[in-house]
């Protein structure tokens, strides 16, 4: 057993114990492990914020030549109106009644929440006022329109 670098203890005539050096735990796959989580934890969050811009829904705005940015993940509460007219709230399509009650339920959390109303551009106008309209009604009157900027 000489050459292993570990210590030999002699506890009798014929038994010998050896006492190896503590053993080096490798930490490199669970590095790596880590790693492509970060990368797909990445990959997925741009995706998801690229594709609705915090609604979850894919909506073709129409382009205004002034506006003042909102960054992402301020404190907004989306409405997606896709081309097909439906309202949609995170991710799920509701209808106008369910829109109400949100919106009710909210201006007693926060009546200063910002409105964002996320309107394909091909969504007649009607849409966009009964979604500000009802939110006027619940008491929310911190309402914005979205927009894309012109190339």
């Amino acid at each position: 057993m000489a050459g292993t670098g570990g210590r030999e203890q002699h506890l009798g005539d014929d038994e010998v114990v050896e006492q190896g050096a503590f053993v080096d735990i490798n930490v490199t796959p669970l590095v790596d492990i880590f790693l492509v989580l970060l990368v797909i934890l990445m990959a997925t969050s741009t995706a998801i914020l690229e594709e609705g811009q915090g609604s979850g829904f894919k909506v073709q705005l129409p382009s205004g030549t002034e506006s003042n940015e909102l960054g992402v993940g301020q404190d907004q509460f989306v409405i997606a109106i896709p081309e097909s007219g439906a309202f949609v709230f995170q991710g799920q399509e509701i209808s106008l009644t369910e829109l109400v009650e949100v919106f009710t339920k909210e201006a007693s959390n926060n009546p200063e929440r910002l409105i964002l109303v996320q309107a394909d551009e091909k969504v007649f106008h009607e849409r966009v006022v009964s979604v500000m309209t009802a939110a006027r009604k619940a008491g929310l009157l911190n309402l914005a329109i979205a927009t894309k900027k012109d190339q």
